[in-house]
């Protein structure tokens, strides 16, 4: 770009990429100089054969920059900045620029000059793409060779970029949906969250996403008001809203409009729980922080593939921060294969805390960030994790010395050192014996039943060694 605009009109918000797009998905991102990544630095997204992986999750401790490669990916999606003069631009897209152009943490810039008064510190950011198949027929077609394609953008004071090798046509297939950990409802307007970017979460924990009662409310009084087509791709949409949300939400048997009565003058979403008929609004932080981002997501797939017979079928490309967060161990387990199953085409790229995740991973692409002195390295082949147990995950994927109690560690520590002794004295013995009543019983098993069977295979050497 060699002309600069002389004044921003209006915030820039997403254009809608046309449903017959060729998808696009990620193969690998570059940074360098970016925050806590100072030397180049490849996260691959690739399924280890050359094809896009459906899902990589990334683990590390917090501060390593796990937010920040979710940042830097959602930040190569090509939007439309509608607030240039049309002379400015030389081509039919040259007005199609990556987010990262304008970071988020400036959001009041409204001229080229004004960013470039900031001096920020320059950084890269190169992205590898394929395109023009989805997910499946990658899965499907060991023929199938798509040449990847990059796109550089240089995070400095001019923001200067290339992009010789996508034409705006074929990027614009390549749209992501992006989840801060701050995945929260708010009572704005459908119309108001729509018109948010599909990734404002993840820079913004004010952003909010879709009022999913709200969406619920209209959706359903829409589809019993129209008529013909129209009232049948509504009630689709409505019906496969709540059939993600009982299939996703542990003990929620069923989902229902419910009138207005004496007691609340409006309609309203109600949830059935083991408790009886629950309104949204009372449900548990993990259901209705999962509620949001599901419908969120549901509903920007629906407006992007009006025409798709299931547009939760087509491609796409999700981020999620944190996506362990807040929610029970029996719904980590589950809600990556479940998410697999419901959202086929769509590559997942994710941050998590969680070890039930990552043993629940196993055909995803496990990426670990660890911190090195002052910066932080990506390690894209860290230990294969199948089979593993939870501790065996706790202590090797995350690092921790053990996945024992703290409290226990000096008291084990000791024993050791005592047991070490080439003779037990008296004092040593005692000690030792105050030592093993402080410890307890360590299970080492899998289940309460094998722990159960270790017990009494305790005892009944203890018997034999007594008699």
């Amino acid at each position: 770009m060699t002309n600069e605009p002389k004044r921003a009109r209006n915030r820039r918000k997403p254009t809608a990429s046309p449903d017959n797009a060729p998808p696009v998905y990620f193969l690998s991102l570059e940074v360098e100089r970016v925050l806590c990544f100072k030397d180049q630095q490849v996260l691959d997204l690739s399924d280890g054969n050359g094809n896009p992986a459906q899902w990589t999750v990334i683990l590390g401790d917090n501060g390593v920059g796990k937010t920040t490669l979710l940042r830097c990916l959602a930040g190569m999606e090509m939007v439309k900045m509608r607030f240039f003069e049309e002379e400015e631009f030389d081509s039919k897209y040259s007005d199609f620029v990556p987010l990262l152009s304008i970071p988020y943490s400036f959001p009041n810039i409204a001229t080229w000059q004004e960013l470039e008064e900031l001096e920020s510190a320059p950084g890269a950011v190169y992205a590898i793409l394929a395109g023009n198949a989805t997910l499946l027929s990658f899965k499907q077609s060991k023929k199938l060779k798509l040449q990847g394609h990059g796109i550089y953008v240089e995070i400095a004071s001019h923001c200067t970029f290339s992009r010789e090798e996508f034409s705006g046509e074929e990027l614009e297939g390549m749209i992501c949906y992006g989840y801060g950990a701050t995945r929260k409802m708010e009572e704005i307007s459908l119309s108001e969250s729509l018109a948010l970017e599909n990734s404002a979460s993840l820079f913004s924990e004010k952003a909010s996403l879709i009022n999913a009662e709200e969406w619920l409310l209209q959706t359903d009084y829409a589809a019993r008001s129209a008529a013909g087509k129209t009232r049948d791709r509504l009630q689709k949409q409505l019906n496969q809203i709540i059939e993600i949300l009982k299939r996703i939400l542990p003990d929620i048997e069923d989902i229902r409009i419910a009138p207005p009565d004496e007691e609340i003058p409006r309609p309203r979403a109600e949830f059935l729980t083991p408790y009886g008929w629950v309104r949204l609004s009372s449900l548990g932080l993990g259901y209705r922080t999962a509620i949001a981002w599901m419908v969120d997501l549901a509903v920007r797939l629906f407006r992007r593939y009006p025409n798709s017979e299931d547009p939760l079928a087509e491609p796409a490309i999700v981020l999620v921060d944190e996506i362990d967060l807040h929610l029970h161990p029996k719904w980590q387990r589950n809600i990556m294969s479940f998410l697999t199953e419901r959202f086929p085409n769509t590559q997942f790229i994710v941050t998590a805390h969680s070890p039930l995740v990552v043993q629940a991973a196993k055909d995803a692409n496990i990426v670990l960030l660890r911190r090195e002195g002052d910066r932080v390295v990506i390690d894209n082949d860290p230990e294969i994790v199948d089979n593993w147990r939870v501790d065996q995950v706790l202590t090797s994927v995350f690092e921790m010395p053990t996945a024992r109690p703290a409290s226990l560690e000096p008291l084990l520590t000791r024993r050791q050192e005592i047991l070490s002794n080439a003779r037990l004295s008296k004092a040593d013995e005692a000690e030792l014996q105050e030592l093993e009543t402080q410890i307890g019983s360590l299970p080492t098993a899998e289940t309460p039943d094998d722990i159960k069977a270790m017990d009494i295979i305790r005892r009944a050497a203890q018997l034999l060694e007594n008699s």
